[in-house]
């Protein structure tokens, strides 16, 4: 089988890959945060879905709905739509068929995390995770599955564009980026509008999504521009002690997108 991180992010059927679907019981010589960070731990799609989407519920839940006077079919999508708009809409400026379509386990993660947050007697999911264990656990699991996401669809961009960078530059250097930023975007634009959502300015998860994904994609993917040898030149160094000292052996070390997930 091939090492986790030789997976890329596609979606051209039922069967594909996400990217952090790695098969289940891989083994990694790297301690417990590491494999969290990465996602390299049993059923880590199922677990980093249904936590997506108990985040989704989790919002609906104490914001719109927190008087439960919803029809439950617009809390429902509300609540799908908080959680995936990203994983529903993003792959289609790819011309790739949504995850919400091609991938069971997101919508099936859907309908179990909002059964969980609303429907459990004694609503006992929605008084759980409105807790601080049940709110540290969600927020975890569901920000490791938006790093993933980042890396996965800046994986896919590079992959569609590497043959045919700019004049300018051997690495194609927006796509790779905007194509993650979108991703991570898409639930505020599509939820609260244009205008609504950049009105103060530069969202944080914008923010975020544009400094992990311009991270990642030169340091992952820049092998012979100029950016990416700079970064790697004065990051690796680094890189390689942090690794060894979180259990890495020789290989992984080295191992550029490795490193970069890790961060």
């Amino acid at each position: 089988s091939r090492p986790w991180h030789s997976v890329r992010f596609v979606t051209t059927s039922s069967n594909s890959k996400l990217p952090f679907q790695h098969h289940h019981f891989v083994h990694n010589k790297m301690n417990h945060l590491v494999a969290l960070v990465t996602a390299d731990f049993p059923y880590a799609t199922e677990t980093l879905c249904l936590f997506m989407a108990i985040q989704g519920a989790m919002t609906v839940r104490k914001g719109a709905n927190s008087k439960k006077s919803m029809n439950w079919f617009h809390a429902f999508l509300k609540s799908t739509l908080t959680a995936y708009s990203g994983a529903a809409f993003t792959n289609m400026f790819m011309g790739r068929p949504t995850a919400m379509f091609s991938n069971d386990i997101f919508f099936g993660a859907c309908v179990i995390g909002f059964v969980i947050v609303n429907y459990l007697p004694m609503d006992i999911g929605y008084h759980f995770f409105n807790t601080f264990l049940g709110e540290a656990l969600y927020t975890v699991f569901s920000q490791v599955f938006r790093m993933g996401g980042v890396t996965g669809f800046s994986d896919a961009a590079y992959a569609a564009f590497k043959d045919t960078p700019s004049v300018w530059y051997p690495t194609p250097i927006f796509g790779p980026i905007l194509f993650p930023v979108a991703l991570g975007n898409m639930g505020g634009f599509f939820m609260k509008g244009f205008d609504a959502y950049l009105e103060k300015g530069m969202p944080w998860l914008f923010q975020q999504a544009l400094a992990s994904a311009t991270f990642y994609h030169f340091y992952a993917h820049d092998a012979e521009g100029y950016v990416g040898q700079t970064v790697r030149g004065v990051v690796k160094p680094l890189g390689v002690a942090c690794m060894t000292l979180m259990g890495a052996d020789e290989k992984e070390s080295e191992d550029d997108v490795l490193f970069a997930k890790v961060i």
